[in-house]
């Protein structure tokens, strides 16, 4: 976002919030923007993506592509394969509040308990209160870089819940009275995207250990 800021000539004022709380504050439209929101009908009601000519979902103006993973406690038989669960014998999943991931899951059938933010879902799993849960891919190795203990305590699945690309979500009644403006902040995305700067800086920030 920062990167954009110098593309667009503009000043962008960034809150950190849990994300339920995010996207109902730019639905309400106390926010003009939601940084990293995949693609939902619910949030499209209240929400502006970008699209291309043909009303299609736009990607090439999305801000990343993100994974969603099963982590599971190291001694524990759950598996998440071909996209279903195994050995779960009807136990519930912990998602954050708000991930679209969380509902795939509940369609799929699964018993889903949702906390506010990655850190509660992360106690959780260490009180034994689940045996699995769901990170974003980026935020699951943010906390296992500033706690590397968790190591001992979870295991990742291989295979994704979810493969999504992350867009700047806006609130729709913004986006129609100031839709060029828009246009341009998704678009310096995918310039920015491009670049090595971004490249650079974003190699540096999803080092793994």
């Amino acid at each position: 976002m920062h990167l954009k800021e110098k593309e667009v000539n503009m000043h962008f004022e960034l809150i950190r919030l849990p994300w339920k709380r995010c996207q109902n504050e730019v639905k309400e439209g106390r926010i003009h923007a939601a940084i990293a929101a995949s693609f939902n009908k619910d949030r499209a009601k209240w929400g502006s993506y970008p699209v291309d000519s043909k009303g299609m979902l736009n990607k090439e103006l999305s801000l990343f592509t993100d994974s969603f993973f099963i982590y599971r406690r190291f001694e524990s038989q759950i598996r998440w394969q071909n996209h279903r669960f195994e050995n779960l014998n009807q136990q519930s999943i912990g998602v954050q509040l708000g991930y679209s991931a969380g509902k795939d899951l509940e369609e799929l059938g699964y018993q889903v308990t949702y906390y506010p933010t990655s850190d509660d879902l992360v106690a959780v799993l260490k009180s034994h209160a689940l045996d699995a849960i769901v990170l974003q891919n980026y935020e699951a190795q943010r906390l296992l870089t500033l706690n590397p203990d968790l190591e001992k305590i979870m295991v990742k699945e291989v295979e994704p819940v979810k493969v999504a690309e992350q867009f700047l979500l806006f609130n729709a009644s913004f986006y129609n009275a100031n839709t060029s403006l828009v246009q341009t902040i998704w678009e310096a995305a995918a310039k920015v995207r491009k670049s090595k700067t971004f490249k650079d800086e974003r190699a540096v920030y999803l080092k793994e250990k």
